[in-house]
């Protein structure tokens, strides 16, 4: 190697190690920014669950004293929005939020709760209102006193904040307790206010009644369903359980059946042409629904793609529609066979209900200058999974849909058209 060759590589090693140095310090600095944005982001996420748990405390705390209307419902709204901010904080903590899942499950329900009282028709909180508020009021002052309390700590350096970020093992290790394992700790000795119905997400749900059919009867249907002999069936699964459901398949078509009936169905095939028209796949959709012994169906909605009809179909008492107890069906429409059904959510129980609104009074609940179009009476599920008889106003073209409860006359939702 010559003279001249040894100085060109000795130059381009020194600049290299320089650019290699130059580098290693600029990604050094992004490193410890980066943590230091990642500590503030975690420190704030606590600071504003404290204050948000306080808040919420100290709203429902105030609840137990209101009568007027307006005072309570506004204090109601801010219990769940604080609910909410309390529960959307905890999730940012640098640690996995399944940990704490007892305590944010609470927050949600407490949240949920609070705030379908703004719905209320009554001017004054019932008094079992007020009991149920007064202990998610005292679980929050708890809850928000042990925040506090960590918060301090958090402060004083006895404890420290988590952080997602892996460390060698044996290097910078620190003996500080966790905060983590401090919420932990609490969530394990928490107890929650006992559950209650009411109209919300999280009120417990309503039980069906049990389905009366045999091991050997929903094997039947299946194969009913399928258009097949029970013995051509192949059994893929079964869940372990009351309703005793199970699955089959029949070549590419897979059959859900439980104690209550038929459940769903579906084929692993592409639709890649479309030679039947709508109109008769709707014909095919409901001599399948006549076979398998569906009744007192009505149309509530069809769409569906350009190669596969589908269509929901919901049970009808006395002439009104169950929407949310539909089930939908899909046909393929280059045979017209049925591509998927889905009974899930089907429900054919009658529901005692009263109506004491007409349509009239119900128009009439809309602002001045509004027009319904059209008005129809329907059965919906309330969020609390109670059914309510309403009058759905529909106002343009599908521009937005207002719904009345027709038992107090009063709007219950509305629906915005896409």
């Amino acid at each position: 190697m010559s003279i001249k060759t040894k100085r060109l590589l000795i130059i381009y090693t020194l600049t290299a190690l320089i650019a290699l140095s130059g580098y290693s310090y600029v990604a050094a600095r992004e490193l410890e920014s980066l943590r230091l944005s990642t500590r503030y982001a975690s420190a704030r996420a606590f600071e504003e669950a404290v204050s948000a748990v306080e808040g919420m405390s100290g709203a429902l705390r105030k609840l137990a004293y209101v009568t007027d209307e307006s005072l309570g419902k506004s204090l109601c709204a801010q219990a769940c929005a604080d609910a909410q901010a309390a529960e959307t904080a905890l999730s940012i903590l640098p640690f996995d939020n399944w940990e704490l899942e007892k305590l944010e499950s609470w927050l949600g329900r407490a949240g949920d709760y609070a705030g379908s009282l703004c719905a209320l028709a009554e001017t004054r909180l019932p008094d079992e209102h007020r009991e149920h508020l007064r202990a998610h009021g005292e679980a929050a002052a708890d809850f928000a006193g042990q925040l506090r309390s960590l918060q301090a700590q958090l402060h004083d350096g006895s404890i420290t904040m988590d952080t997602r970020e892996k460390r060698l093992l044996n290097v910078d290790a620190e003996d500080t307790q966790k905060l983590s394992a401090m919420l932990l700790g609490y969530e394990s000795g928490f107890a929650a206010p006992e559950e209650f119905a009411y109209e919300g997400r999280y009120s417990p749900a309503q039980e069906e009644a049990g389905g009366t059919l045999s091991e050997g009867e929903a094997l039947n249907l299946a194969a009913k369903a399928a258009d097949v002999e029970s013995r051509e069936l192949r059994e893929e699964y079964d869940y372990e359980g009351p309703e005793g459901r199970r699955c089959y398949s029949a070549g590419g078509l897979l059959i859900g059946v439980s104690s209550r009936g038929l459940e769903f169905m579906g084929r692993s095939r592409l639709v890649s042409a479309a030679s039947v028209s709508r109109e008769q796949a709707q014909k095919n959709a409901e001599a399948f629904l006549k076979k398998m012994g569906y009744a007192d169906l009505a149309l509530y909605e069809a769409g569906g793609s350009d190669y596969v009809a589908a269509f929901r179909y919901a049970p009808t008492q006395d002439g009104v529609m169950r929407p949310d107890d539909a089930l939908s069906i899909s046909v393929a429409l280059d045979d017209g066979s049925v591509y998927a059904f889905d009974a899930t959510k089907y429900s054919a129980r009658a529901i005692e209900l009263s109506w004491n609104t007409d349509e009239e009074a119900a128009r009439e609940t809309l602002p001045s200058g509004v027009e319904a179009v059209s008005a129809r009476r329907l059965i919906r599920k309330s969020p609390g999974g109670n059914y309510l008889p309403c009058w759905e106003l529909t106002i343009g073209d599908g521009e937005a849909r207002v719904y009345v409860d027709a038992r107090s006359g009063r709007q219950c939702a509305v629906e915005i058209g896409t």
